[in-house]
């Protein structure tokens, strides 16, 4: 085992950095190379800390804690570790940038600046999800708002600079009440020790908080209205409506590889934070707004499948169908029951994969026929048989076919909202009933998607389009393989996350 073996993982992507930054930058290869060798070499890191994470301890495990800087009456300490919330995350990470590097490959403008910011972009992510420190959190969060930023307004589309404005708008904004949150949090856990104990340790503070020899650390007013905030911040990053107006331009104007990881990282790292910070520290908070939750959560599945339904532009519609499934992750984390936290981050999980796929082959089409127009296109699997069956399967994967990952979250999900108590939910499972109706406007939505997309007939000028060249099928087959392991093998994420779920559940008596 590899010393520091976590900060590694964090870190090395900024020895890639130096490296893409001594190369010349019209040698693209070599510059492609590095980005590519780098990736690997973070998933290989990522593989050896599942190996040496063990499923049955509770608690968190390859901590890392130096002191960093030190002002006198506080201080802000490096401090990295995992546990079960966190370890499928870092997983999804590592693999879906290495996916997203490799889509990259098409990218011919200010190649070494674009996989500079790549490469930043994933020690960000990294970060958010290894750092137990809140303080360091929020500059990893930061982290991830500026090459994001750059990567839509430079590579996107024609209306980039107003959708990468848009975007550092919404965030920038979240982030503002996430910190205010934070020295709340903070001013709250000192307070709890008479200032004996001064702490943005996060496992510390949930501690601190949840000490009955503490009463009086925070009224549950003060309390409630931190999770308040706390919730706002990281509603607009998961999205949740009504803060979610940023995402579908956002994803339009992206370009491929960067809407990969839009959609399939950084959402989950709004409902990472949700439960690591609001319901890990204030789960008491927490129960109070679980009604509220679970209905936000049904308002983005329908409102999210209901604007999907009514899309022009494929691409906007998966965007729209992105908001929908994160509302799957609110109600699962709503219920406070194991299946419902199981469910939560199995769609986080799940979604992570299937949304990359979809958006990759979106990128895929519209590379070759210059429009994502659904009335412009059709009969492509005529010409392009397996984009248009890989797109079969990322739909199906999407729907919920069982078998496949999406599946086993919405129903875990949905499982856990229905059997929530009714001192945390009262309307329970009519909340549930409502909210299934989206899985028929998403398999509404997609299957008229798809039908659109790759039956009927087919416009000349796509009659001699090629189909999936040898370095499309990397992406391809490994974001489907993932929910298809997933779906046919659950285990595989429930052993990793179960442990951190059941404890997580137990702090509310859920």
């Amino acid at each position: 085992m590899i010393p520091n073996m976590l900060s590694w993982l964090i870190f090395f992507p900024l020895v890639g950095l130096i490296a893409v930054l001594l190369v010349p930058k019209n040698n693209h290869n070599l510059i492609r190379t590095i980005a590519v060798v780098t990736t690997i070499v973070t998933l290989i890191l990522s593989f050896m800390i599942w190996d040496a994470f063990d499923n049955q301890f509770n608690g968190i495990q390859l901590a890392e804690s130096y002191q960093w800087i030190d002002i006198g009456f506080v201080q802000f300490n490096y401090e990295v570790g995992i546990d079960g919330l966190s370890m499928p995350m870092i997983l999804l990470t590592t693999i879906v940038t290495l996916l997203a590097v490799v889509a990259s490959f098409g990218i011919n403008v200010r190649v070494k600046e674009y996989f500079a910011w790549l490469l930043v972009l994933q020690t960000g992510m990294t970060g958010v999800f290894a750092a137990l420190d809140m303080f360091l959190f929020f500059l990893f969060f930061e982290l991830t708002l500026i090459p994001m930023f750059f990567l839509i307004g430079i590579w996107g589309g024609k209306e980039r600079e107003y959708a990468s404005f848009k975007f550092l708008v919404y965030t920038g904004l979240g982030s503002i009440v996430m910190l205010l949150s934070f020295f709340a949090i903070f001013y709250v856990g000192a307070a709890a020790t008479n200032f004996a104990e001064v702490t943005f340790n996060m496992i510390r503070l949930g501690e601190i908080l949840a000490n009955p020899l503490n009463p009086d650390a925070a009224t549950m007013g003060m309390k409630s209205a931190i999770f308040i905030a706390i919730f706002v911040a990281f509603a607009v990053k998961l999205p949740i409506f009504p803060f979610h107006t940023w995402l579908p331009d956002a994803h339009v104007q992206a370009p491929t590889p960067a809407s990969m990881i839009l959609a399939g990282i950084l959402l989950k790292m709004g409902a990472y934070g949700l439960l690591r910070i609001g319901f890990g520290i204030l789960p008491d908070a927490a129960a109070n707004f679980a009604t509220l939750m679970a209905i936000l959560g049904v308002i983005n599945i329908l409102y999210g499948a209901l604007l999907a339904l009514v899309q022009k532009d494929l691409k906007k519609l998966i965007a729209y169908s992105s908001i929908s499934h994160m509302g799957i992750v609110l109600i699962g984390a709503a219920s406070f029951t194991p299946e419902g936290m199981q469910g939560a981050i199995f769609q986080m999980v799940s979604h992570g994969f299937i949304s990359a796929l979809l958006f990759f082959m979106v990128g895929a089409i519209y590379e070759r026929t210059h429009t994502r127009m659904l009335a412009d296109l059709g009969g492509l699997s005529k010409t392009m048989p397996i984009l248009a069956g890989f797109m079969l399967a990322a739909t199906m994967a999407s729907v919920g076919l069982p078998g496949l990952s999406g599946f086993v979250s919405e129903l875990l999900a949905f499982m856990g909202i229905f059997a929530a108590s009714s001192e945390i939910i009262p309307a329970a499972r009519t909340i549930a009933a409502i909210g299934a109706l989206g899985i028929i406007f998403t398999a509404a939505y997609l299957l008229w998607a798809i039908q659109r997309t790759t039956f009927g007939h087919i416009r000349d000028e796509f009659k001699n389009l090629p189909d999936a060249r040898t370095v499309e099928y990397i992406p391809m087959i490994a974001l489907f393989g993932l929910s298809l392991l997933i779906g046919v093998y659950p285990n595989i994420l429930s052993d990793m996350i179960n442990t951190a779920v059941v404890d997580l559940v137990s702090r509310i008596g859920g």
